[in-house]
């Protein structure tokens, strides 16, 4: 797998919501345990404050955020602007991305002009998407900020949270396989945003089968949570057909059709 499509599916949630970041043996020596957790703990804290001021904030950039390389996120995203069999489904969620990344108080390397320009560019070049109207709702409230008198910095906006709060928020337990993003949706009741997203993913002529089938598969999984306000059953078996369908002999359609029996066994079970 090429480093292009290793880093899509870092884009779009098949990795970990926060992810440890890689530490030097020199720094770990030189921290010790004690400093070397309280810098997890504040970056797990950073990256639960961004997403609480901005819920559309992918993984992918809340890691950057959090861990102080967002212009690693913003190159990748811009990678993706880049390639010619991407769709413009993709490049809009990338440059929606890049600009919400600049637009964040709690990234060391904020830009508000930055991300005006990267949201004005939004407007002109995805004249007919369906974030728009978003775009428009963070352009008033770049504006707003202008009347400032004081910027405050990361650290400083982070001391303003109650900690306690951010890190026991509810936690419900999960099928392994969900991402990140699709257990956002679930407990956010984000539906719409879920089935774009993945729908996007899966229609983008540059993914491969591969992520494809994994897209389908989310979507699977998060109709027959219990957790989903709009779980639905027929529509989560439906997704799982679907990849045995279209990509019979990939380790997705195996899963999927675990997922199947599985379900199938279990109402068995409680008719009987």
């Amino acid at each position: 797998m090429s480093y292009l499509i290793k880093t899509l599916v870092l884009i779009f949630a098949f990795t970990y919501l926060l992810g440890c970041s890689p530490m030097t043996p020199v720094l770990m020596v030189e921290a010790g345990n004690h400093k070397l957790l309280l810098h997890k703990k504040e970056i797990r804290l950073r990256a639960a404050a961004a997403l609480a001021e901005e819920p559309d904030l992918l993984s992918y950039s809340l890691k950057h955020i959090s861990e102080n390389t967002s212009e690693e996120a913003i190159n990748t995203y811009l990678l993706g602007y880049g390639k010619e069999n991407f769709s413009q489904d993709i490049k809009s969620v990338g440059m929606y991305q890049i600009a919400l990344i600049y637009m964040s108080r709690l990234n060391n390397e904020r830009d508000d002009e930055k991300a005006k320009l990267y949201f004005q560019r939004h407007l002109i070049e995805f004249p007919y998407s369906i974030l728009q109207d978003r775009i428009f709702d963070r352009l008033e409230i770049l504006q707003e900020r202008k009347k400032e008198t004081v910027r405050l910095s990361p650290k400083k906006i982070l001391a303003q949270y109650d900690t306690t709060e951010l890190m026991n928020k509810p936690i419900l337990t999960f099928d392994q396989d969900l991402t990140p993003i699709s257990q956002r949706a679930i407990i956010e009741d984000r539906m719409e945003d879920a089935n774009s997203l993945y729908g996007i993913v899966y229609d983008n002529p540059g993914s491969t089968e591969s992520i494809r089938a994994k897209s389908l598969y989310q979507l699977g999984l998060i109709y027959m949570s219990p957790h989903n306000k709009e779980a639905n059953l027929q529509k989560s078996i439906a997704f799982f057909r679907k990849i045995i369908e279209e990509f019979p002999d990939s380790v997705t359609a195996k899963k999927a059709q675990r997922k199947i029996t599985q379900r199938l066994n279990r109402n068995q079970q409680a008719n009987e």
